[in-house]
This record gives structure tokens, C-alpha cells and sequence, in this order.
């Protein structure tokens, strides 16, 4: 399998940020994780919010973890509010189930934080789409 590298972690990152000024939308955070769930990258914009990397982190390990986007999780969750929350405490807070987390195909997963959450995966899923 193919490493995820640095200076492709850091393009992905950029791209999203620049669909997001592009949008028009607030303040983002990207994080981009590894095959193992390692953070590789990540990038706050000025004034984006204080939490948004661990937001982002958390949606981007969640798409890894489950094999798809953290929106298709978060849906299949959404009417079982014990098994998200299991899952929650099972990972002691280390996944956010919202959207805004899609896979980086055989390499990891990116996602980002700072706008609604359709919002955060749109600039995701175009900057993996390139």
C-alpha cells in the first residue's frame, strides 16, 4: 500500500481551504490522518474556532475507522441514540459523528470543522475529488 505523504496531506488540506474562501464559508479547520488514524496535517484558518482541529480529527478518524464518510455513520446512527452513544464511549471521545469526514481513497481520511456540517464535507469531498 501507498504511504499517505506529507506534501500530498498538506495539497489536500490547502484545497479544501480554498473551496471553503471560495464559498464564502466561516473560518475552517482541516485535518488529514494517515492509514492508521495518525494526523498527518492540520491547518486553521485566522479566526476559525478553537476546537475545530479536534472536530475535524474526530470526523476524519470516524470516516477511517468505519470505511466510509462520517456522514453515512452518523445517519446510520442517528435513529439509535445508544449505539452512537456506545460508540462514543467506546472511543473515548476520540470520533465525532457529523458530517464533514470522507475517506482519502486507500490512504486515510480527511475532514473539516468551522461551517455547517454539509458545508465542511463539500470542501473535503472537492478537494479529494481533484
Amino acid at each position: 500500500m501507498t504511504a499517505l505523504t506529507l506534501a500530498h496531506a498538506e495539497a489536500l488540506a490547502k484545497r479544501a481551504l480554498a473551496a471553503a474562501r471560495a464559498r464564502g464559508l466561516n473560518p475552517m479547520s482541516v485535518a488529514v490522518v494517515d492509514a492508521s488514524g495518525n494526523l498527518k496535517v492540520a491547518l486553521r484558518e485566522d479566526g476559525a474556532g478553537l476546537v475545530g482541529i479536534e472536530i475535524a480529527l474526530g470526523k476524519a478518524r470516524a470516516a477511517l475507522s468505519f470505511g466510509c464518510s462520517s456522514r453515512q455513520i452518523a445517519d446510520a446512527l442517528s435513529g439509535n441514540p445508544l449505539a452512537a452513544q456506545s460508540v462514543l464511549a467506546n472511543q473515548a471521545g476520540r470520533l465525532v459523528l457529523l458530517a464533514g469526514g470522507v475517506l482519502i481513497p486507500d490512504l486515510g481520511a480527511i475532514a473539516a470543522a468551522g461551517d455547517a456540517p454539509d458545508n465542511d464535507e463539500a470542501i473535503v469531498a472537492e478537494a479529494v475529488s481533484v
